[in-house]
């Protein structure tokens, strides 16, 4: 069976889901000095992650690790504990709540005979399953290229096979695993290039939005947190929401209006997940630059779940690594409508988080808040200038009103009084108008 560069352009049809599995085995692991409810979390996150896959599933195990075994991962002893179990509950797919090394992958999957993955394969084909926009689709493309390189003779066991060159494509004596292992190193290049070029285009998007005085703000957080439900509240947009993890892929700006007629965008961007595996974070970048880039960020925490303080870390711990760490940010505590009539329970999230802001996107509770706090945040970035500009200016009043944003203007005897926002840039060119009162 030959292998062609098609198969590599159309990676998502050779994905885990083109199986067609349809019932999953999973298996938890409680690492040395990790407490078992974590573990279980864990676990539990990984069902939903499943069925976000659009797979069952059916039973699961978990495995206290007190070693790592180099074969197997887990000792023999479990590994055939797990194949009983699998076996009885009629599973077409084993998923291990880590990650799997290559080798142990293939080992495993031989021993099974069926297919075995892990935590980092099920995120990426559920990216792979949801990317939309171009750039979202060689994002993922890149990531599972990085994911499959160490894996092809996993996928195609044909490939460690000694077969006869093809002048100009294959070397004297060369495998088809090597060929097809530069195929894919020139696949990965070759994502990078576009991807490049994409990037280019959005810095120059955002150059021209920087060159205008109007803030911008992303909203980030753990992945179903109500990120996507808070965008269309405040702007009206209809992005898609489900109760589903990873609803969101591509970053969506919307330019929304605040009390007093102030203009602001705002980007929902990608949630967050613990265990993301790294070869996607590289591949977001440029989606979740808007964080970096932003002038304040909006950190949207599910306060019903049980593990919100780990979330709230796994986040900051992203976005410290996209060097955002220090940027303003308002924690807003959403979906307080579950937390039922208990009083104590929302009082610990303010006395915790005494700047944090509980709302409520489903039940539009403390919306008006948030966007109080939002103003107060812009001010405090941005500012806002108190300008004299004499009547026969007229010029310097049209530049105003061209590159800044008027929050108020009055004619007086000496001219016009401006109050409005400007860029750095304009408040050095315009600062013999600045009236500092």
């Amino acid at each position: 069976m030959e292998i062609n560069e098609s198969i590599f352009e159309n990676l998502p049809e050779r994905d885990i889901l083109s199986l067609k599995c349809e019932r999953a085995f999973l298996v938890g692991i409680n690492e040395p000095r990790e407490k078992l409810t974590d573990s279980e979390y864990h676990l539990e996150e990984l069902v939903n992650l499943v069925d976000t896959m659009g797979i069952q599933p059916v039973d699961s195990i978990m495995v206290k690790m007190r070693e790592k075994n180099p074969r197997f991962l887990i000792g023999k002893g479990k590994v055939e504990e797990i194949r009983v179990l699998a076996e009885a509950c009629r599973a077409d797919v084993i998923i291990f709540d880590c990650q799997l090394s290559p080798s142990q992958q293939r080992n495993l999957e031989f021993h099974y005979n069926m297919a075995v993955i892990d935590r980092q394969e099920v995120i990426i084909d559920i990216f792979a399953d949801r990317a939309s926009t171009k750039e979202a689709v060689l994002q993922v493309a890149l990531a599972r290229m990085k994911y499959s390189l160490p894996r092809l003779t996993r996928a195609w066991t044909h490939l460690s096979k000694q077969k006869g060159g093809v002048k100009g494509t294959r070397g004297k004596g060369e495998t088809q695993l090597e060929s097809d292992r530069r195929m894919v190193l020139n696949k990965i290049n070759s994502l990078k290039k576009e991807l490049e070029k994409v990037k280019k285009y959005r810095d120059v998007q955002r150059k021209k939005r920087v060159g205008k005085p109007i803030p911008s703000l992303s909203i980030v957080g753990y992945t179903n947190a109500g990120k996507s439900s808070l965008l269309n509240l405040l702007s009206d947009a209809d992005v898609l929401t489900e109760d589903k993890l990873f609803a969101t892929l591509d970053p969506t700006s919307r330019k929304i209006k605040l009390d007093g007629g102030r203009e602001i965008i705002l980007t929902d961007t990608v949630g967050f997940i613990r265990k993301l595996p790294h070869d996607l974070i590289d591949a977001f970048k440029s989606t979740l630059e808007e964080a970096v880039h932003s002038d304040v960020i909006i950190h949207v925490v599910d306060a019903a779940n049980h593990e919100y303080e780990e979330h709230i870390k796994v986040t900051e711990d992203v976005l410290n690594e996209l060097g955002a760490g220090d940027k303003a940010q308002i924690i807003v505590f959403n979906k307080i409508d579950l937390l039922g009539s208990d009083p104590v329970l929302l009082a610990g999230l303010t006395n915790r988080y005494p700047h944090c802001v509980p709302i409520s996107a489903k039940m539009n509770l403390g919306i008006d808040e948030l966007k109080e706090r939002i103003t107060e945040e812009i001010e405090r970035e941005y500012g806002v200038v108190n300008l004299m500009i004499p009547a026969d200016k007229w010029d310097i009043t049209a530049y105003i009103h061209r590159n800044g944003k008027i929050i108020k203007e009055e004619y007086v005897d000496e001219g016009v009084l401006i109050q409005a926002v400007l860029t750095e840039k304009d408040k050095n060119i315009l600062s013999s108008y600045i009236n500092e009162q």
